[in-house]
């Protein structure tokens, strides 16, 4: 990643190299105007939504840089729909596992898994060995 770790998310900045998405089913619709300027990735998330429902949010659970961001959370610039949170970063060698604690059950339109160096034109590439979601009244992924 060519990104300084105290400067990840920020504009032109807003790089990372593993995200789990959670887009949770809600009433919020693209009307005609707002999917023209909308970015593609948000179109397609709406998209995936049943024809007589919306999105209520769409929230980021991103691999960030720096340990000491670990926990930052923001509700992102483009959007009042995408929350994200750093749960974690990778170690040394580059390999991360983490598990995280939902704040809330949420019930979940779809996952979506990203990894986004446009920002930095950084490369790399991402081998998911598993993911594990359990299902449960205390959700945890």
């Amino acid at each position: 990643m060519h990104v300084p770790p105290e400067r990840q998310g920020e504009e032109k900045l807003d790089d990372y190299v593993f995200r789990i998405v959670l887009v949770e089913p809600g009433e919020r619709t693209l009307g005609f105007l707002r999917r023209q300027v909308a970015p593609r990735w948000v179109r397609r998330l709406f998209d995936l939504a049943p024809e007589d429902s919306g999105i209520a949010g769409i929230y980021f659970f991103n691999v960030g840089l720096a340990t000491p961001r670990i926990g930052r959370r923001r509700e992102h610039p483009m959007s009042d729909l995408v929350h994200e949170e750093i749960v974690t970063v990778p170690q040394p060698d580059g390999r991360f596992d983490f598990g995280h604690r939902l704040a809330r059950p949420m019930p979940t339109l779809a996952v979506w898994i990203s990894s986004d160096g446009d920002d930095s034109n950084s490369h790399f590439t991402v081998l998911i060995e598993k993911i594990e979601f359990i299902l449960a009244a205390d959700s945890v992924f």
